[in-house]
Protein backbone atom coordinates (compact mmCIF):
# COMPACT_ATOMS: atom_id res chain seq x y z
CA UNK A 1 0.00 0.00 0.00
CA UNK A 2 1.28 3.21 -0.97
CA UNK A 3 2.20 6.17 1.50
CA UNK A 4 -0.51 8.31 1.97
CA UNK A 5 0.03 11.82 0.34
CA UNK A 6 -0.18 15.18 1.72
CA UNK A 7 -0.92 19.02 0.48
CA UNK A 8 1.05 21.22 1.50
CA UNK A 9 0.62 25.03 0.68
CA UNK A 10 4.10 26.86 0.84
CA UNK A 11 4.79 30.29 -0.49
CA UNK A 12 8.77 30.31 -1.85
CA UNK A 13 11.54 32.40 -1.92
CA UNK A 14 12.11 33.68 -5.82
CA UNK A 15 15.69 32.17 -5.37
CA UNK A 16 14.69 28.65 -4.41
CA UNK A 17 11.50 28.82 -7.29
CA UNK A 18 14.51 29.39 -9.34
CA UNK A 19 16.37 26.42 -8.43
CA UNK A 20 13.08 24.83 -8.47
CA UNK A 21 12.90 25.12 -11.85
CA UNK A 22 16.73 24.33 -12.81
CA UNK A 23 15.73 20.93 -11.30
CA UNK A 24 12.68 20.49 -13.52
CA UNK A 25 14.56 20.95 -16.54
CA UNK A 26 17.10 19.01 -15.77
CA UNK A 27 14.65 16.05 -14.88
CA UNK A 28 12.92 16.65 -17.89
CA UNK A 29 15.84 15.98 -20.06
CA UNK A 30 16.41 12.55 -18.31
CA UNK A 31 12.52 11.79 -17.60
CA UNK A 32 10.14 13.20 -19.99
CA UNK A 33 7.38 14.79 -18.48
CA UNK A 34 8.68 15.35 -15.52
CA UNK A 35 6.73 17.94 -13.21
CA UNK A 36 7.77 20.77 -11.28
CA UNK A 37 6.11 18.53 -8.49
CA UNK A 38 8.82 15.81 -9.15
CA UNK A 39 11.20 18.69 -9.11
CA UNK A 40 9.92 19.73 -5.66
CA UNK A 41 10.29 16.10 -4.29
CA UNK A 42 13.42 15.47 -5.72
CA UNK A 43 14.91 18.83 -3.85
CA UNK A 44 13.36 17.95 -0.78
CA UNK A 45 14.65 14.07 -0.45
CA UNK A 46 17.74 15.80 -1.05
CA UNK A 47 17.66 17.95 1.76
CA UNK A 48 16.48 15.64 4.27
CA UNK A 49 19.19 13.18 3.30
CA UNK A 50 21.51 15.92 4.12
CA UNK A 51 20.12 16.80 7.55
CA UNK A 52 19.43 12.75 8.28
CA UNK A 53 23.38 12.12 7.72
CA UNK A 54 24.19 15.00 9.81
CA UNK A 55 26.26 17.13 6.81
CA UNK A 56 24.60 20.38 8.44
CA UNK A 57 25.31 19.39 11.95
CA UNK A 58 21.89 18.85 12.53
CA UNK A 59 21.28 17.09 16.28
CA UNK A 60 20.36 13.24 17.07
CA UNK A 61 17.52 14.77 18.81
CA UNK A 62 16.50 16.87 15.46
CA UNK A 63 16.67 14.04 13.51
CA UNK A 64 14.84 11.78 15.83
CA UNK A 65 11.79 14.67 15.64
CA UNK A 66 12.17 14.62 11.37
CA UNK A 67 11.89 10.76 11.33
CA UNK A 68 8.93 11.06 14.04
CA UNK A 69 5.29 10.06 12.82
CA UNK A 70 2.87 13.54 13.45
CA UNK A 71 0.16 12.52 11.41
CA UNK A 72 -2.17 12.66 13.92
CA UNK A 73 -0.72 16.03 15.48
CA UNK A 74 -4.11 17.02 14.41
CA UNK A 75 -5.70 15.20 17.06
CA UNK A 76 -4.36 17.06 19.89
CA UNK A 77 -5.78 20.32 21.38
CA UNK A 78 -3.62 23.58 20.75
CA UNK A 79 -0.79 24.71 23.19
CA UNK A 80 -2.03 26.54 25.99
CA UNK A 81 0.18 29.53 26.78
CA UNK A 82 -1.77 30.37 29.64
CA UNK A 83 -2.21 34.08 30.28
CA UNK A 84 1.05 34.90 28.04
CA UNK A 85 -0.24 35.96 24.23
CA UNK A 86 1.93 33.72 21.99
CA UNK A 87 2.88 36.80 19.58
CA UNK A 88 4.13 38.64 22.07
CA UNK A 89 6.58 35.84 23.24
CA UNK A 90 9.44 35.98 20.06
CA UNK A 91 9.91 37.33 16.64
CA UNK A 92 10.28 33.70 15.06
CA UNK A 93 6.53 33.63 13.35
CA UNK A 94 5.17 36.12 11.59
CA UNK A 95 2.27 36.00 10.23
CA UNK A 96 0.99 37.83 6.72
CA UNK A 97 -1.43 39.52 5.59
CA UNK A 98 -2.32 37.41 3.41
CA UNK A 99 -2.78 34.99 6.21
CA UNK A 100 0.03 32.22 6.05
CA UNK A 101 3.14 32.30 8.24
CA UNK A 102 6.41 32.86 7.57
CA UNK A 103 9.15 31.26 10.11
CA UNK A 104 12.11 32.58 10.76
CA UNK A 105 15.45 31.06 10.27
CA UNK A 106 17.58 31.67 13.74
Amino acid sequence: MPAPSHAVNVRLPDDLVQRVDRVQRWLAQRLPGATRTDAMKMVLARGLEALESNETGVTAEDRAWMRADLSRLGEFEPYDFGDADPSTLGTAVQHQSDGSVLVEAP
